[in-house]
């Protein structure tokens, strides 16, 4: 392969101007234009932060939601785990929490961070309605 076409050319340097070490621009050229300001690196950041601010705020809201969930628990309730089991809450103490897993009665210990909350699917709501007084047929 020939690479003697890639190679330097001899192109002839700038005219000098007097008394100073820059090459003067070439006749009819215009100025160059002036060094750009720091504004097009600030623009990402512009548009960077408020997304950032409104991740770290929805993160923080979040993690508040699921501690009051938490705190709100008590013994007997029927919870649910981040990895899907679901048991009656024996008790919650500093970092880890008791649950019995039905039907089999087995007791676990996970940590409270792994609770997500009150499961009510399985719950049913019980209303008191009296029987309504059959009416005689004519």
């Amino acid at each position: 392969m020939n690479f003697g076409v890639f190679a330097y050319q001899a192109v002839p340097d700038a005219p000098r101007v007097e008394g100073t070490g820059h090459t003067a621009p070439p006749p009819g050229a215009e100025p160059s234009a002036a060094p750009s300001s720091g504004f097009g690196l600030i623009t990402p950041l512009l548009i960077l932060v408020p997304f950032i601010l409104i991740l770290f705020l929805q993160s923080r809201s979040q993690t508040k939601k699921q501690e009051t969930a938490i705190a709100s628990l008590k013994k007997g309730d029927r919870v649910l785990t981040q990895s899907g089991l679901v048991g009656r809450l024996l008790s919650i103490e500093g970092r880890y929490a008791k649950l019995e897993l039905p039907p089999s009665g087995t007791k676990v210990t996970i940590l409270r961070s792994g609770l997500v909350g009150r499961d009510t699917e399985g719950e049913t709501t019980t209303t008191t309605s009296e029987p309504s007084a059959e009416k005689p047929k004519p």
